[in-house]
């Protein structure tokens, strides 16, 4: 063996080393970004950015997708549904003066 077989071991080596090395990153990335983010369910995340290499990739981007989605909490939902309900009442009191100017005009012809 020559010394450029050996060069080419060496690379190859590399090579394989590399790869290992990116498959891992690359794995471990969603569930990174999920617990940084303080994603509620970062662990089911970080299960499926695995499972998605195990998938040859198919899971790994709705894993990655999932840590960038934007949970609500319970305030949030609490604060939504009072704004909901707020500009519901004042819908339903346009719609009341509305129907009184509408009867005043039926009134006066």
């Amino acid at each position: 063996m020559t010394g450029l077989d050996y060069f080419t071991f060496v690379v190859l080596a590399v090579l394989i080393a590399a790869g290992v090395v990116l498959a891992i990153v690359l794995g471990s990335l969603p569930g990174k970004i999920a617990e940084g983010r303080g994603h509620p369910q970062a662990d089911a995340i970080r299960v499926a950015g695995w499972l998605g290499l195990l998938t040859m990739g198919l899971l790994w981007p709705f894993a990655l997708i999932w840590a960038y989605t934007r949970v609500t909490s319970e305030e949030e939902t609490a604060a939504l549904r009072n704004s909901i309900d707020r500009l519901g009442e004042r819908v339903a009191a346009v719609e009341r003066k509305g129907a009184a100017g509408l009867e005043e005009e039926r009134t006066d012809s």
